[in-house]
C-alpha cells in the first residue's frame, strides 16, 4: 500500500512526498505538523475541496443549501411533447435524454432559505490596459497579506506562457442575481466574512458560445514537456504527474463573473508556492465538476480553495475601478455538474449550457423556457425530434415550428465533422405551449 498522510492544516489525506495540499493549498513539511489554524480567523473557514474523482467531504461550515429549480412552487403547466429519436445506427449505448422546463431562465429567482442574494448588475467593459513584465509578484507579499489580480496582469515566476484566448475582459452584460447565504456569526473588528457560493450556480460563471477562452490541450502538451513543472502541478491538485492529462480533460473552461478568492499558485526553485489571491471578474479559469477553480489559463497556475487567514486581510496590487472586499466570493463544492454548467453568454447575456469537460467536438447549447437535449456516446448520427400540443414536429426535417419550437444542435451531420460527444438539443426559448385539457 502506497505511503499516506494527511494534512496538518485541514486533515486531508495525500499520497507521501507530496510538498502541498492538493485541497487547501497549505504546505506539507516532512517533520513535525504545522498547528491548524487558530480560531477568530480573519476569513470564515472555508470547507475543503477533494480534486475529481470522488466527492466532495462535508463543509467545516454550513455551505448554502442547494436551491430548488426557479419557479419551484409554482404551478406546473400542462405541457404535452412527444419526444422521438430517430437511431441511425442500430447498436447504440450510453443515451441520455434531458428535458428540462424553466430552470434556465436568468429571470427567476431563488427560494433558499436564510440566504441574501446579490442583485443583477452590468458591469462596465475593461478597458485596454499594459501592466509591465512580472507586475504580480507573489514573493513580496507579507503576513496577512492578498494578492489582487486584476486581467490581462502578468504573473511573476508562472508555470506556463498564457493558455488562454485572446484578451480578458471585464462582463459587461447584465449578470443574473446569485444566492449567497448569510451569517450570524460575529467577527471581530476588521475581519470580513467571505461569501461562498456553490459553482454549480447557474449563471455563476460567463463565456462566449462555442468559443472557449482557454485552451485545455496546450496545458496538457505544456506540462508533459516539462516534467518538473508537471510534477509540482499535479502536487498541487493531489493527482500523480502521469494523471494530468486526464484530470485536465475533465476541467471545464469559464470566465469569473465576480471578483473570486482562491489559492494562487506559482513555480519557484522548482517547486509550487502557494499564495492567497483575489482574481478580477473577467479572468478565464478552468473548474472542476464541483465548479471551483483549479487553474487559471493567462499563466496556468494551479488553483486551489482558499486559506483562512488569521488577520484581517491586507490587500495589495493593482486595485481595479470596482474592487469592494465586501462583495469578494469563495466558490465551494456542493453537488457536481452533470449535464453541464449554465454560463452567462458575455457576447449576448443570455444563458448557454457548456458541456462538462467541455470537449473542442461538443457545442455549447441554448436554454430556454423548455429544453429537451439528446446526448450519446458514438459518432452515430442520431435525430431527435419533438412533437407540440398543437401535433407540429420540430426536427432535422422541420427545423422550427409557429409554436416557437427550434432546433437548436443538429449533431454528427455531416458525418465526415462527427464528434463521439454528441448533444442534440431543441428548445422554446420563450413561453412553450401549453396542452389542450
Amino acid at each position: 500500500m502506497m505511503p499516506m498522510g494527511t494534512c496538518p492544516r485541514c486533515g486531508t489525506p495525500h499520497s507521501a512526498g507530496l510538498m502541498v495540499c492538493g485541497a487547501c493549498g497549505a504546505p506539507i513539511a516532512p517533520t513535525a505538523p504545522v498547528a491548524a489554524g487558530s480560531p477568530g480567523s480573519a476569513e470564515a473557514p472555508i470547507p475543503t475541496v477533494p480534486p475529481p474523482p470522488g466527492p466532495p467531504p462535508g463543509a467545516t461550515l454550513s455551505t448554502p443549501t442547494s436551491p430548488p429549480p426557479p419557479g419551484a412552487g409554482t404551478k406546473k403547466r400542462s405541457n404535452t411533447l412527444v419526444i422521438g429519436a430517430l437511431v441511425g445506427v442500430a447498436a447504440l449505448v450510453g443515451i441520455g435524454l434531458a428535458l428540462t422546463r424553466g430552470d434556465d431562465s436568468k429571470t427567476t429567482g431563488s427560494t433558499t432559505l436564510n440566504s441574501t442574494q446579490t442583485t443583477a448588475t452590468t458591469l462596465p467593459a475593461a478597458t485596454s490596459s499594459t501592466y509591465p513584465e512580472g507586475t504580480l509578484d507573489p514573493s513580496v507579499l507579507g503576513q496577512g497579506e492578498v494578492l489582487l489580480e486584476p486581467v490581462n496582469a502578468p504573473m511573476a515566476e508562472p508555470f506556463m506562457p498564457t493558455v488562454g484566448s485572446g484578451q480578458e475582459a471585464v462582463p459587461s452584460v447584465s449578470l443574473p442575481s446569485v444566492p449567497i447565504p448569510s451569517t450570524t456569526a460575529p467577527l471581530p473588528a476588521g475581519q470580513v466574512a467571505l461569501p461562498q457560493v456553490a459553482g454549480r450556480e447557474p449563471g455563476l460563471y460567463g463565456g462566449t458560445r462555442n468559443a472557449a477562452a482557454c485552451d485545455p490541450q496546450a496545458m496538457i502538451t505544456f506540462l508533459e514537456q516539462h516534467p518538473d513543472k508537471a510534477a509540482a502541478w499535479a502536487g498541487v491538485q493531489g493527482i500523480a504527474a502521469g494523471d494530468i492529462r486526464t484530470y485536465i480533460e475533465d476541467l471545464t473552461p469559464v470566465v469569473l463573473t465576480r471578483d473570486t478568492r482562491v489559492t494562487n499558485h506559482g513555480f519557484r526553485n522548482g517547486q509550487a508556492f502557494a499564495h492567497p489571491s483575489v482574481l478580477q471578474a473577467g479572468h478565464a479559469v478552468l473548474v472542476d465538476r464541483w465548479g471551483v477553480p483549479r487553474a487559471k489559463c493567462s499563466c496556468g497556475n494551479p488553483l486551489s480553495p482558499p486559506v483562512p487567514l488569521t488577520t484581517p486581510p491586507v490587500y495589495v496590487g493593482p486595485r481595479w475601478p470596482t474592487f469592494d472586499p465586501t462583495v469578494i466570493i469563495v466558490i465551494i463544492a456542493t453537488d457536481p455538474v452533470d449535464e453541464g454548467f449554465i454560463l452567462v453568454d458575455l457576447t449576448t447575456g443570455v444563458l448557454i449550457v457548456r458541456p462538462v469537460g467541455a470537449d473542442p467536438g461538443t457545442t455549447d447549447l441554448a436554454t430556454g423556457d423548455v429544453r429537451i437535449t439528446l446526448r450519446w456516446a458514438d459518432t452515430a448520427d442520431i435525430d431527435l425530434s419533438v412533437t407540440d400540443p398543437t401535433g407540429e414536429t420540430v426536427g432535422y426535417g422541420n427545423r422550427s415550428v409557429s409554436s416557437g419550437g427550434t432546433l437548436d444542435v443538429d449533431a454528427n451531420a455531416p458525418c465526415d465533422s462527427a464528434t463521439a460527444t454528441p448533444a442534440e438539443n431543441i428548445i422554446w426559448a420563450d413561453t412553450a405551449p401549453m396542452a389542450v385539457t
